[in-house]
């Protein structure tokens, strides 16, 4: 970002910008890399009723009175209500399909770049083999039958560990 840049952004861009440079540097360092002097910086972000935040070393809102703190807490709750509104159908799929299917989370192990694949081969009762094929056809088409085999071995592995040991 350069001096032109910053003064032409509206306050809250420039105060998004900035705090994210602030993840890095101090407010001084900012000003140098933008060419201009602290006094000129710190002039600058207290435009739109911005304050900084020393313990934060982030820029806030400034608000002057509860009244307007009670507006900017329903301005969130009326976002999170849109929110709701525009997405209630993905909304209801997704808790009838939980309430269908029940919720599968995969180990993070299962999927971990550092996991080391090897081959194996194992006798297996064909029956048993093809019910959890089509098990896995039918409620997880988007997981590897691998991935579910090597969750099943983990979920076994907690479930039937003698409860001394848990």
């Amino acid at each position: 970002m350069d001096k032109n840049t910053f003064f032409a952004m509206t306050p809250k861009e420039r105060v998004t910008k900035v705090n994210k440079l602030l993840e890095e540097y101090d407010m001084k360092g900012i000003s140098d890399l933008l060419g201009i002097s602290s006094s000129k910086f710190s002039q600058t972000m207290r435009e739109g009723d911005y304050i900084y935040h020393k313990a934060d070393k982030k820029y806030y809102p400034f608000v002057r009175s509860e009244e307007e703190r009670e507006k900017n807490s329903q301005s969130v709750n009326d976002n999170e209500i849109d929110f709701i509104k525009h997405n209630v159908d993905t909304l209801k799929k997704v808790i009838k399909q939980f309430e269908e299917q029940g919720l599968l989370l995969l180990d993070k192990r299962i999927y971990s770049r550092d996991a080391k694949f090897v081959n194996k081969s194992i006798r297996m009762n064909s029956d048993i083999y093809e019910e959890f094929s089509s098990f896995c056809e039918e409620y997880y088409p988007h997981l590897k039958t691998q991935d579910l085999i090597a969750q099943s071995l983990i979920d076994a592995m907690t479930k039937y560990k003698p409860d001394r040991e848990r």
